[in-house]
């Protein structure tokens, strides 16, 4: 998320405009701010981190007592035009967002995930109706999100707010197919270069769904021993999921790569992308993989649908089809010539539909639009 924030930052600093960066607090956020603004002088840090009175339910009358007494002076005397504000989830910048309409400040609203649908209480519904007067426009990161968002807070909404569906870009410059790159990562890895890889790119977390991951590799294992099991990210079943690897006889066919910034040189070792999401808001490392020309399986959930649904860069399987997943993957596995022309659609979807370029234009007209409004 915050990568994304940096990077309509950066556009709009070229168009001349005056970023703020004001995120909220989590682990390693100073040293991470304190980079982009020295590689961009033009950003501004503001210390924006009100108490939620929005998306937390205890003390919430107290903490908008507060944070109307603070944060609303500090807001207006900031000098902000229009405020973009992120939602990760169903609640989250809500409180944001109430703050910068009680001071007079119009903003934007971006969608970052497919929420799943809640009945506002008679709070939320009184604190949304005041604030959606002041969005000038929205935009989601799938259809999917779109729609889920438009499922709750749609009746909210002013006629004339502006709403598109802006996918997530991917660096088709970086994320490339190369031989090279496969030997070399393959080798680094102790994995034999004829061995078939499969990947599982992202945090370790419920949302992914490891476990069914794991249980997938089993199935494929009964039938063939030539296949190896890559978890690139962290999160908090990690532990877990290890301690149920080394349980396994095929344990020493996974490995566990944690973070690494150089993902781009772990999708070229791969035959097979796996993602068995339970959601997705877009499912950036969908298109990475395509990038990269990997065939993708992935589960029939909000957000990867979006990408992958009618077009033939991978496979989608129904959620928590362990079996299914597994005959998908082989078919991949079974045939080099699936596999390299599935990879090869794959890339030119990611080239023509996900780019930087194409989602720099996208926000340049979605901005222009905004502005245009009253």
């Amino acid at each position: 998320m915050e990568l994304r924030l940096a990077d309509i930052a950066g556009l709009l600093a070229k168009g001349g405009h005056i970023p703020l960066l004001g995120l909220s607090p989590f682990p390693g956020r100073d040293l991470w701010l304190d980079r982009v603004l020295t590689e961009n002088p033009t950003f501004s840090r503001f210390e924006f981190d009100p108490p939620p009175f929005f998306e937390e339910w205890a003390w919430r009358r107290r903490n908008l007592a507060l944070a109307r007494t603070f944060w609303v002076p500090k807001l207006r005397h900031a000098g902000i035009g229009l405020a973009h504000i992120f939602y990760a989830w169903t609640f989250e910048g809500g409180t944001r967002l109430w703050l910068c309409h009680k001071a007079g400040i119009p903003s934007v609203l971006s969608i970052h995930n497919a929420f799943p649908n809640v009945q506002l209480t008679p709070w939320h519904e009184r604190l949304t109706r005041e604030s959606f007067v002041s969005i000038r426009g929205l935009y989601a990161v799938s259809q999917s999100a779109l729609d889920h968002f438009i499922s709750i807070y749609g009746a909210y909404l002013r006629d004339k707010t502006a709403t598109q569906v802006i996918p997530n870009a991917v660096d088709v410059s970086r994320f490339i197919p190369s031989p090279d790159i496969r030997h070399q990562t393959r080798f680094e890895l102790s994995i034999p270069q004829n061995a078939k890889v499969i990947g599982s790119i992202g945090r370790i977390d419920e949302q992914k769904e490891p476990f069914h991951v794991l249980k997938v590799f089993e199935c494929l294992w009964r039938c063939r021993q030539d296949i190896f099991l890559l978890f690139c990210g962290q999160g908090p079943l990690e532990a877990m999921v290890r301690a149920e690897v080394a349980s396994k006889p095929w344990g020493d066919r996974v490995r566990f790569l944690g973070f690494r910034k150089d993902v781009d040189r772990v999708f070229p070792a791969l035959d097979v992308h796996l993602l068995l999401s339970r959601q997705e808001g877009f499912g950036t490392s969908t298109v990475e993989a395509m990038a990269c020309g990997i065939p993708v399986v992935a589960t029939n959930v909000p957000g990867t649908r979006d990408i992958l649904s009618g077009c033939k860069a991978g496979r989608l399987v129904a959620y928590k089809d362990i079996e299914g997943a597994a005959v998908l993957v082989n078919v991949f596995l079974d045939s080099f010539e699936m596999q390299f022309a599935t990879g090869q659609i794959a890339r030119q979807i990611a080239v023509n539909h996900y780019s930087k370029e194409m989602w720099a234009r996208r926000i340049e007209r979605f901005y222009s639009e905004v502005s245009n409004l009253r």
